[in-house]
């Protein structure tokens, strides 16, 4: 349930040395390793597209055959639905009312799971049952599937290659952007925190 993963932190906001060697330990074929590793080459939004252009090509089979024709939904999901730290509180999932005003009539996948770090609030049987029911709530109201792609460099992949995205809470989101934003692809911008 916890994990060390924090793509969307480690492009944005940076990591510490030991957060970096905990990442590659952890998750060493990852996008975020790779990126570890190629970061004294550059540093920058243009580094990490090509890196994840690269796994799309490499993953292209594992991503829905229609995505290019779809409407990705981000939510960040866990920590943030019902955790009490101030950094939970600021990324609280975005209203369905909200979602339904913004996005595409188009065909909807929604990308997210459960995420719990090691500043996550403790609750985590509230969080994740909230979770559930937000997730479910999202789905029901887009008659959309939810893609789980087994893992953070997966999901990305598919927003990333889809037709529109919608961004979700956090820095994972936020990256999504801006790999979008490099490409000129279509994004559907909220705050990261509001």
């Amino acid at each position: 349930m916890l994990s060390s993963y924090r793509l969307g932190d480690l492009v944005l906001l940076g990591l510490t040395e030991d957060e970096k060697s905990e990442l590659i330990n952890e998750n060493p074929n990852s996008i975020g390793t790779e990126y570890i590793l190629s970061q004294k080459l550059s540093n920058n939004i243009d580094l990490i597209t090509n890196i994840v252009l690269k796994h799309i090509e490499k993953n292209i089979h594992l991503l829905p055959k229609d995505i290019e024709n779809c409407t990705v939904i981000h939510l960040r999901l866990g920590d943030v639905v019902s955790g009490n730290e101030w950094h939970e509180k600021l990324k609280r999932p975005i209203s369905v009312n909200y979602l339904k005003k913004i996005a595409p009539n188009n065909k909807t996948y929604i990308i997210g799971k459960c995420f719990f770090c090691k500043s996550s609030s403790t609750n985590y049987d509230i969080c994740t049952n909230n979770s559930n029911q937000y997730l479910k709530n999202v789905i029901n109201n887009f008659d959309a599937e939810h893609f789980d792609g087994g893992n953070a460099d997966i999901d990305l992949c598919c927003a990333v290659k889809s037709k529109y995205f919608i961004q979700g809470r956090g820095f994972f989101s936020k990256l999504i952007i801006e790999i979008r934003k490099n490409l000129n692809l279509l994004n559907i911008e909220t705050s990261v925190h509001d």
